[in-house]
């Protein structure tokens, strides 16, 4: 597979950190207040990579964390048998790569699932820009702390019952990254393949198929290929009995499907 990627061609109003919908939480920013000159700053080259392209692979030297700006990038591991391991999915706003901190090699690949545009950013100089900025220091520490969360989600999932639940929560965990976004919460586009989804849920590839036309049929879901309309957010997050949805919600009845 390639492990290129081509320069963004960048215009004079094109494509800029000002343009960028993720520039507040974005660990390179500079205009902090903080008397940081544009010299200091560090200097992102946003990249296009395609279906099938490596950000890094497992063992290499870590050098930079990558944000998502645009796409989706699934992070996984190759388990002893040789079969592949989804441990992340990762949409825009996430960075990627933090798990390479303290051994300073990857632990993990990344593999691009769709056209996407990521921004490397060096880590050494990351760390000398915390240094000088509270604001870029608060970031990396609300970033690392997206990490845990992130992973505790994963934990929850796994520990759900049943795969319908387990299918409900990874949904909905979807679904509030893109609220986050600003997007839809409720139309979902699902970048990766029907394995990914099964090997990051702990599921045979059989079973998520059966599973999303079970939730079709129950009128929770409306599925067309890797395009998901969540038609019950209420009924849904009851089946995934709420464990990653801290948002209120009207008091309703019954669980599971009926």
């Amino acid at each position: 597979m390639q492990t290129g990627a081509e320069i963004v061609p960048i215009r004079p109003r094109e494509n800029t950190c000002s343009e960028c919908m993720f520039r507040e939480q974005c660990l390179a920013r500079s205009d902090n207040g903080c008397g940081i000159n544009a010299c200091e700053a560090i200097s992102v080259v946003p990249r296009v990579h395609h279906r099938g392209d490596h950000l890094f692979r497992a063992a290499e030297a870590f050098r930079n964390v990558y944000m998502v700006r645009a796409g989706a990038v699934k992070t996984y591991v190759i388990l002893h048998d040789g079969e592949e391991q989804v441990i992340g999915f990762h949409m825009p706003g996430d960075v990627v790569g933090l798990d390479a901190i303290e051994s300073g090699r990857h632990l993990c690949n990344a593999m691009v699932l769709d056209t996407s545009c990521v921004c490397p950013l060096p880590f050494e100089q990351l760390l000398r820009l915390c240094g000088r900025s509270p604001l870029t220091q608060s970031l990396m520490m609300k970033t690392l702390s997206r990490r845990i969360v992130d992973h505790e989600a994963l934990l929850l999932i796994l520990g759900q019952k049943t795969a319908e639940q387990r299918m409900a929560a990874f949904l909905l965990q979807l679904s509030t990254q893109q609220h986050r976004l600003g997007l839809s919460a409720a139309e979902i586009n699902l970048p990766m393949s029907r394995a990914d989804i099964a090997s990051y849920l702990a599921l045979a590839v059989e079973t998520v198929s059966r599973v999303l036309t079970r939730l079709q049929e129950a009128g929770l879901l409306a599925v067309r290929r890797n395009e998901v309309r969540i038609v019950d957010m209420d009924r849904l997050a009851t089946l995934a009995d709420e464990t990653l949805d801290s948002r209120p919600r009207r008091a309703r009845a019954g669980t599971g499907l009926h």
